[in-house]
């Protein structure tokens, strides 16, 4: 009886109904990795700040030479009075951000104002092949160094931390910082200007177009626009670091907007000239 039982029971009993999978969805593709990657690890990236570093250096003595000589477009008059000067950007252009860059990828985070706050506060970013050397030879011949960056204000004293403990001239206070503000005027051709009422700046050196010249949301063609116009200044007085990673070369081509992802991807894509 017992073992009749046992049989009815399961033959009796209903098969569970089977699990539906629960769906995953797959990573986002990211437009960064390639970038981030080879500013963060190739040999080629120390190669090529040397080649800008050391080439500036003729440029000191045409500079040093010629009383006349400027650096800014905006800087007109009698300059032979005012000391020199060299004003660089602080952001992949002296000290090197693709440590922040890359935990961003392997975490799969996004830039953000916490998250960039944090990584300035520790202010262990190592600097470009060469810029420290470059920059304080520039100093051992009579130049100052003006660090023009859009770094916010509140972030001044931790990047002069960085800037001193890696080898960089004029960093002993904050008297040669120049940083965004949090309200007013925060472009960085009214900081130049500051500057330039005591300073000949002879060179500019940068990682972004508007480093060197400024104009507001410029679309492509207006961009190279820019560069062309002032192609005698390139090598010469003007002199640009490379940055894949971000910059106003991409807000160009997402239009001074902010899409997501997707649509970031699509307009890239759709900016991209096979010649074909």
């Amino acid at each position: 009886m017992l073992r009749y039982a046992l049989v009815l029971a399961l033959v009796g009993c209903p098969k569970p109904a089977p699990v539906a999978p629960v769906p995953v969805e797959a990573p986002a593709v990211r437009d960064d990795v390639l970038a981030v990657t080879w500013t963060n690890t190739s040999a080629e990236v120390d190669a090529v700040a040397l080649t800008v570093f050391r080439s500036a250096r003729a440029s000191l003595d045409l500079a040093l030479a010629d009383p006349t000589w400027t650096a800014a477009v905006e800087q007109t008059g009698d300059l032979s009075a005012l000391k020199p000067a060299i004003v660089v950007d602080v952001d992949e252009t002296v000290l090197d951000n693709s440590p922040y860059q890359a935990r961003l990828v392997l975490d799969g985070g996004s830039f953000g104002k916490d998250s960039w706050g944090a990584w300035v506060e520790e202010a262990k970013a190592k600097p470009l092949a060469g810029a420290a050397e470059f920059l304080t030879e520039a100093k051992s011949r009579g130049i100052d160094v003006f660090y023009v960056s859009n770094r916010d204000e509140s972030q001044a004293e931790a990047t002069r931390r960085n800037l001193a403990a890696t080898g960089f001239p004029d960093a002993e206070t904050l008297d040669h910082l120049r940083f965004r503000p949090a309200e007013g005027d925060r472009t960085k051709t009214t900081r130049r200007k500051a500057i330039e009422a005591t300073h000949r700046i002879v060179l500019l050196f940068g990682d972004n177009l508007y480093d060197f010249v400024e104009l507001d949301k410029a679309d492509r063609a207006a961009r190279d626009a820019l560069v062309a116009e002032h192609a005698d200044w390139w090598g010469v007085r003007w002199f640009m670091l490379p940055n894949p990673m971000y910059g106003s070369w991409d807000d160009a081509v997402l239009g001074y907007t902010h899409p997501d992802p997707a649509a970031a991807r699509e307009a890239r894509e759709q900016a991209l000239d096979p010649m074909r």
